[in-house]
């Protein structure tokens, strides 16, 4: 069986729960959420940037697959 890789395109941003979720229309003071970083600005781009291909080719093999099924 062929192995798929399933990227997603939010890895960059925090994914609250429902309760924080809730709790955060309570924080009027800010910075209730950290998101997921880098040590640099180039190492976050490359990542965002390796993340964007991953997709595209996710994209292309489902389209690919799809076309070979019918």
């Amino acid at each position: 069986m062929e192995k798929i890789n399933q990227f997603n395109t939010d890895f960059l941003f925090s994914t609250p729960s429902y309760l924080e979720g809730a709790a955060s229309a309570f924080n009027l003071a800010g910075g209730f959420y950290s998101y997921n970083g880098s040590e640099t600005e180039d190492d976050a781009d490359c990542k965002a940037i390796t993340n964007d291909f991953n997709m595209v080719g996710d994209d292309l093999r489902n389209a690919i697959n799809s076309v070979v099924k019918k």
